[in-house]
């Protein structure tokens, strides 16, 4: 069965992979980067078209990623030549080695819709992981649904065109929704396609929980706009440090550093 992000693939590598990681890196070069060692294996979890695998490579990392789109991962491998990539779910893949880090972008886990999923993603990242390793992500709150998915967006080029229709946010279900149409010329040919984005807004204490749950001990967790992310990127956006214990007891104790808003 055809990923529904294969299609948009190109769209969000010419957009907006730079865009935001051109903002974010900064950031995690801030808060996270620091407690990684020195040309450490880093996981990259949803790793999308690969422009942070990139950028880490290119500081000297060595890097994994996977993410379950095909076209995602082929952009990925033309960007990170030097990293490593696969195609697969996150609530399934099994690293075949331990990594000094793992880093998670663009709100890429508000994709993952059942809460079962996510804690499966975030124990397998775990297990991933190194003792006194850490795992980077932001994700979104409330505030960013509110606002973006409501609002249509559209681009007009003369070989491509792309619009986004929301339909808005379910508070019951806390699911968001948009639909894709997209259009490109190629090979002279007009082609359309068309996706449905869902995104699944995670309260704050789901999230503790399901790190607690999948072994991590320290989260840490930081309102983006707070860290000098502006604009509709930063609302309702969060980043989470969370750390994987040096032994079983320190699991039981955890530190946070909370947002002061978009909880």
């Amino acid at each position: 069965m055809p990923c529904p992000y294969d299609d948009f693939a190109w769209f969000y590598d010419r957009y907006w992979n730079e865009e935001f990681h051109d903002v974010a890196f900064p950031i995690l070069d801030r808060i996270w980067l620091p407690r990684v060692p020195s040309g450490g294996h880093i996981l990259d979890v949803c790793c999308g078209t690969g422009y942070l695998a990139r950028l880490l490579s290119g500081r000297g990392f060595r890097v994994t990623g996977f993410d379950l789109s095909p076209e995602m991962i082929a952009h990925a491998r033309c960007h990170a030549p030097g990293a490593e990539f696969h195609i697969a779910d996150a609530a399934d893949f099994r690293p075949p080695r331990k990594h000094d880090a793992a880093v998670s972008t663009f709100d890429s886990l508000n994709h993952i819709l059942d809460r079962a999923a996510l804690e499966a993603a975030f124990r397998n990242t775990a297990a991933a992981l190194k003792p006194g390793a850490t795992f980077a992500f932001d994700v979104l709150f409330e505030e960013a649904y509110q606002t973006r998915f409501g609002e249509g967006f559209a681009i007009v080029r003369d070989d491509h065109v792309l619009t986004i229709t929301g339909s808005g946010y379910d508070f019951r279900s806390k699911i968001a929704r948009c639909i894709v149409t997209m259009f490109r010329r190629i090979d002279g040919q007009w082609r359309r396609s068309d996706a449905v984005m869902r995104e699944r807004c995670y309260p704050a204490a789901e999230i503790d929980d399901a790190l607690r749950r999948a072994g991590f001990g320290e989260i840490l967790c930081y309102d983006a706009r707070d860290l000098g992310m502006g604009g509709q990127l930063g609302e309702g956006r969060a980043f989470y440090v969370a750390t994987k214990p040096s032994s079983r007891a320190a699991s039981r104790s955890s530190g946070r550093a909370r947002p002061s808003s978009g909880r």
